[in-house]
């Protein structure tokens, strides 16, 4: 209750009132200038970007106050497993689909946790997905977390791949059990060209060889710069990202997570150099390193960290 009596009484304050009812329809005929500058009231909402319930509000009072409080409703969007994800999200989309929307100028980021898992749940396949981007032109960043690729209904990793933005963000992203191996090939090649920062955290090819890139070269040469890379991902990239093969690489790393994994004898001999390698290629571009001591292996730890100078 004290919260709604600040809200009423911040609005009454900010806009004085008019002879005229305030129209939700944001005219401006009926709405008061106010006796603050459109600047601070600006700031006023932005104080309040943790206040949704009064952000609702200010959102049916003018077209002055809508549009900068839709932007802290909206800027912003998570889709989780344990919040009904798959029917928000799937509602969502019917929403942007709608030629009448307008709120999804202010997305700049989704976020979709732990989703296409639950059984029983269909996405509608009839989406117009051209629409859909058209009305998310201000989308910059989509980060993908705990998903297993291949359950991505396939029309709706059509519509990542052809989103516009400038941030993709791949945790836990898991591509086991796929024939060819070739999905995250898929990703460099489809991936819109706007994308500026990728990160790449914990990829997962559970009890499958490392996939051999070799013959996609060529797909990995353009200029990459990674937010976020650890060592599991790293691995992945064993055969086109070695600077012993190739002198041409052109790849930054702002933070690497050292992450043990569990290898062969073998493997320690024919990876560690490989990571050895590529920190020195990244290193002058190297802002943070994360060493994770709790892992299980300490007998094998002074090996790992022999390769690991920079």
């Amino acid at each position: 209750m004290l919260c709604l009596s600040l809200s009423q009484t911040l609005l009454r304050w900010i806009l004085p009132p008019s002879p005229k009812p305030l129209s939700i329809s944001g005219d401006d005929n009926n709405t008061a200038s106010g006796v603050f500058a459109p600047e601070l009231l600006d700031q006023i909402i932005d104080h309040l970007h943790n206040d949704r319930r009064t952000l609702l509000r200010l959102g049916l009072t003018s077209r002055q106050t809508l549009i900068r409080s839709r932007f802290h409703l909206f800027c912003e969007l998570e889709f989780k497993k344990d919040h009904d994800g798959d029917r928000q999200f799937s509602m969502f989309l019917a929403l942007v689909e709608a030629p009448w929307t307008s709120f999804t100028n202010a997305v700049e980021s989704l976020h979709i946790k732990e989703l296409f898992y639950r059984r029983g749940f269909k996405y509608l396949p009839n989406r117009n997905f051209p629409r859909i981007l058209a009305n998310l032109p201000n989308l910059k960043t989509l980060r993908l977390t705990s998903v297993y690729w291949p359950f991505i209904p396939p029309h709706i990793r059509e519509f990542f791949l052809q989103t516009n933005i400038m941030d993709l963000q791949l945790d836990s992203v898991d591509f086991t059990n796929r024939p060819d191996k070739t999905d995250i090939v898929e990703i460099f090649v489809r991936f819109h060209s706007s994308i500026k920062s990728i990160t790449l955290y914990n990829l997962q090819f559970y009890d499958e060889p490392i996939p051999n890139l070799t013959q996609h070269s060529l797909t990995f040469r353009r200029p990459i710069h990674l937010t976020t890379l650890d060592t599991f991902s790293l691995l992945i990239f064993k055969d086109v990202w070695d600077p012993l093969h190739t002198n041409d690489l052109d790849i930054t790393v702002e933070s690497f997570h050292v992450r043990w994994v569990p290898m062969t004898w073998n493997e320690r001999t024919a990876y560690l150099p490989f990571i050895s390698r590529f920190l020195r290629l990244v290193g002058p571009s190297l802002r943070h390193i994360f060493i994770k001591l709790s892992d299980p292996y300490p007998a094998m730890c002074k090996q790992i960290f022999q390769y690991f100078a920079i």
